[in-house]
């Protein structure tokens, strides 16, 4: 049976996580106990991972769903993205209008997508941005700005997506870090919603992604499959994934390639 202290914390965690931050002496007149017991409760919490210490209260951690590095994840399964990417070239067309997320996988298909003849890329990556200046100086490359977040290179957040509502592009170009049954998620609320505005801004569009994928955790909502006009993945594939996958009415396109390694574990609890 639980005691009254570990009731008393569940509290005040569910009091922290729905307001995101709480006062000690609010706390304490809550719960009605003293402000000594309130600041062993939140140490017992912080001490645990859920909450994190602030001047005068807590305020709330949100869980670790968060993708490998960016760096990381650049230099994980190039082979089977370089395979990928070779293939959705052939889905881009002379005189397209190509707007790219900024997936490390999406990266590279630059290259290639760049030998299609597209004559504008949109993009949120600040490594695309670069790629296709440096490269491309003759195709009209336009940056869909925000808030820079160093962890994934790219400009993310409400700001982008208000960018993004402005433009038109023929072909969105999009992968993601989880695909279940349900659609494709993020660990991470201002990629996704960045990534959806990205899928909406295009006439046809076109998922990417490594079959690893399918065991990963994502807690926020990008699209759903069925939005997707094609989609490409490895054949490394169970049966239960590919009949998802054929399921969608996106046309299915499978690329031989070696297993992907995953590049973001589910957390334990979920598993």
């Amino acid at each position: 049976m639980a005691s009254q202290a570990e009731i008393r914390r569940a509290d005040i965690l569910g009091t922290v996580r729905h307001s995101g931050h709480a006062r000690v002496d609010e706390l304490a007149e809550r719960f009605e106990v003293s402000v000594m017991t309130i600041h062993r409760d939140l140490d017992f919490l912080a001490e645990e991972g859920q909450i994190e210490r602030v001047r005068g209260g807590a305020k709330f951690v949100e869980p670790e769903f968060s993708e490998t590095n960016v760096e990381t994840r650049r230099e994980t399964n190039v082979d089977v993205k370089k395979a990928l990417a070779s293939y959705v070239a052939t889905l881009v067309s002379t005189g397209d209008i190509v707007a790219l997320d900024d997936s490390t996988t999406v990266e590279y298909c630059v290259p290639d997508v760049l030998s299609a003849g597209p004559v504008g890329i949109i993009t949120h990556s600040l490594k695309v941005l670069n790629v296709v200046s440096a490269h491309a100086p003759e195709v009209a490359l336009t940056g869909a700005g925000g808030r820079y977040c160093v962890e994934t290179d790219s400009f993310l957040g409400q700001a982008t997506c208000n960018a993004v509502e402005r433009l038109n592009a023929t072909v969105s170009i999009v992968s993601t870090t989880c695909v279940n049954a349900a659609g494709i998620y993020h660990p991470d609320e201002d990629a996704a919603i960045t990534k959806s505005a990205f899928v909406r801004l295009g006439t046809r569009k076109i998922l990417v992604s490594d079959s690893s994928k399918f065991d990963n955790v994502g807690m926020h909502f990008v699209a759903r499959l069925s939005e997707f006009d094609d989609i490409v993945m490895d054949n490394n594939l169970d049966g239960d994934e590919r009949e998802l996958l054929e399921k969608t009415g996106a046309r299915l396109h499978l690329v031989d390639t070696a297993q992907p390694t995953p590049t973001l574990q589910p957390p334990a609890v979920l598993k």
